[in-house]
């Protein structure tokens, strides 16, 4: 809409720090490449740690919920830490089918960081102090990585809104 040669939903529009636009491809192996530690395979049955269908679901994830448009040059930085903090994610919930149950739902529960091991008896404790801190309130689960902790700051750094001075 024009009122007195000005466009008002483009200027809306860039108002609203809202982004549209395509990204350029991006697949598992651009990824790989960026970090080769989640490409490592089993030693003993040679297979991919990380099954192909779960990389490819968190590529996918991520090209859908990571915008060029935003993120510009540091696009492909953010699409990495995305996967890589999901991954580990996935990573930390692993366990094998022939494991007891018991483990394998130890497992999938949530951990906080390591706070204190021991040897006798087997004892670890664990602080839950950096979900619950306030600087990550709202991002949900990417606090729980240092993965996650670098795409929150860079999401915080690109998604702020623009600055006017008058």
């Amino acid at each position: 809409m024009m009122y007195n040669n000005v466009d008002v939903f483009g200027i809306i529009a860039g108002a609203s720090n809202i982004r549209t636009g395509g990204n350029p491809p991006y697949t598992s192996e651009d990824f790989l490449e960026a970090y080769p530690q989640f490409g490592k395979k089993d030693p003993k049955t040679m297979q991919p740690i990380i099954p192909t269908v779960v990389l490819e679901a968190w590529v996918k994830m991520a090209n859908a919920s990571i915008s060029k448009a935003r993120y510009h040059d540091a696009w492909e930085l953010c699409m990495g830490l995305f996967i890589a903090h999901f991954l580990t994610l996935y990573l930390q919930t692993m366990a094998s089918p022939d494991d007891p149950v018991g483990k394998i739902v130890n497992a999938g529960l949530a951990k906080g960081m390591v706070a204190s091991k021991s040897a006798g008896d087997l004892s670890i404790s664990y602080d839950f102090s950096i979900i619950q801190g306030q600087e990550f309130a709202g991002w949900g689960t990417y606090k729980l990585t240092a993965f996650g902790q670098q795409f929150i700051t860079m999401a915080r750094v690109y998604s702020m809104g623009g600055m006017v001075v008058w």
